[in-house]
């Protein structure tokens, strides 16, 4: 199983281990370069030996990875980078992070991330299910459940409220999760993780479609959801995940799961936690 050594600096110490100003040792041993590379721009021959140097005292020293952040505007060391074993790990918006394993053994690093992650809003009122026409890309035309992409930090029944109300303008409260999709070489080549949450509509004259996003609406009886997705022609995968939330939404006691969103500790953090409970 491999560690995820980049997740968080915990434990940490500031030390000169080589001549690199600024590097930071976390509890797996990893070295984070964190110096000022602006002074290396323009002489990538002292960057090289520097890095070779902290790649030897490193090894000495047993630790177990080199990780280094590249700047926009710092991309020209990258091939001194390469050049040493370096492999290009993650990118975000300004950064491209780089990573060198250390032991001769295998690479126990984690890869980058490797998932979507995505929310759907069955929005419930008076035995009807809110669905949406969709305006663009390949589901033009199609019906479907509001929703979307969770955001950075954001929580999925955060993101769930947060989508459905950009695209109908409804106040919701979440209730339930109805239906959990994990699906392999989606966007991008990713795993794409898919939440369908149970929602009660607080104020259905609220409704308001974004016109950007979505061309009509109808609040569709659940009993009649799967009748109006063949008529409307929809493709069998869609047709079964309604299969499915019908299933779910019919009967005397249908509540699948108790949704709790806490803080707690986690290495010296305050953290989000969003738990879901079966109720048996």
């Amino acid at each position: 199983m491999k560690k995820i050594m980049s997740a968080m600096l915990l434990a940490h110490s500031f030390s000169k281990i080589s001549n690199f100003d600024n590097v930071i040792i976390d509890s797996y041993k990893g070295c984070h370069i964190k110096s000022n590379l602006q002074q290396y721009i323009n002489n990538p021959i002292l960057f090289k030996q520097h890095l070779i140097d902290l790649i030897e005292t490193s090894k000495s020293n047993n630790n177990t990875a080199i990780w280094i952040d590249l700047q926009k505007d710092q991309l020209r060391l990258a091939p001194t980078l390469i050049e040493q074993g370096f492999k290009m790990h993650r990118v975000s918006e300004n950064i491209l992070q780089f990573s060198k394993w250390l032991p001769d053994c295998e690479s126990r690093l984690p890869s980058q991330a490797t998932h979507y992650v995505g929310v759907g809003g069955i929005v419930v009122k008076d035995n009807c299910v809110l669905l949406v026409q969709e305006k663009n890309g390949q589901r033009k035309g199609a019906w479907g459940t509001p929703g979307g992409l969770v955001d950075k930090k954001e929580s999925i029944t955060q993101a769930v409220l947060r989508e459905v109300k950009e695209e109908t303008n409804l106040d919701c409260k979440v209730e339930d999760v109805l239906y959990f999709r994990e699906m392999h070489d989606a966007r991008f080549g990713k795993t794409d993780l898919y939440f369908a949450f149970k929602l009660k509509c607080l104020d259905e004259q609220q409704i308001k479609i974004c016109e950007q996003e979505l061309m009509d609406y109808r609040w569709v009886p659940i009993n009649q959801i799967l009748d109006f997705m063949r008529k409307e022609n929809q493709k069998p995968h869609v047709i079964n995940f309604y299969k499915s939330v019908q299933e779910r939404l019919v009967g005397d006691d249908c509540k699948y799961m108790n949704i709790e969103e806490r803080e707690e500790m986690y290495y010296g953090q305050m953290k989000n936690y969003t738990i879901f409970k079966p109720r048996f």
